[in-house]
């Protein structure tokens, strides 16, 4: 029974569940810069979890921690590269 009223409740729930993961990326973001934690083994236990009582979810959760996971490589990837990037920047300009 798709009403207006469960679409409105759906969109709701979708824009509530990104801006969580949202947040999330940026605490574990802000976590690994303030920090220096190292988050490779909560990634790996991150894609490693099931819902094995529920094959719908568990598919749906599992893409999701994925992609949290690929987020927050790539969140990590880029800030290396800026850090690269300045760190030769600045051997550049003591020449």
């Amino acid at each position: 029974m798709n009403t207006p009223k469960t679409a409105a409740r759906i969109l709701k729930l979708e824009a509530q569940i990104n801006a969580l993961a949202q947040a999330w990326l940026h605490l574990a973001a802000t976590v690994e810069i303030e920090c220096g934690a190292e988050l490779a083994g909560m990634e790996s236990a991150m894609q490693r979890r099931h819902w094995p009582h529920d094959g719908e979810i568990d598919l749906e959760a599992r893409q999701v921690m994925r992609w949290l996971c690929r987020e927050l490589v790539a969140a990590r990837a880029v800030r290396q590269a800026r850090a690269r990037d300045a760190a030769g920047g600045a051997e550049d300009e003591a020449w």
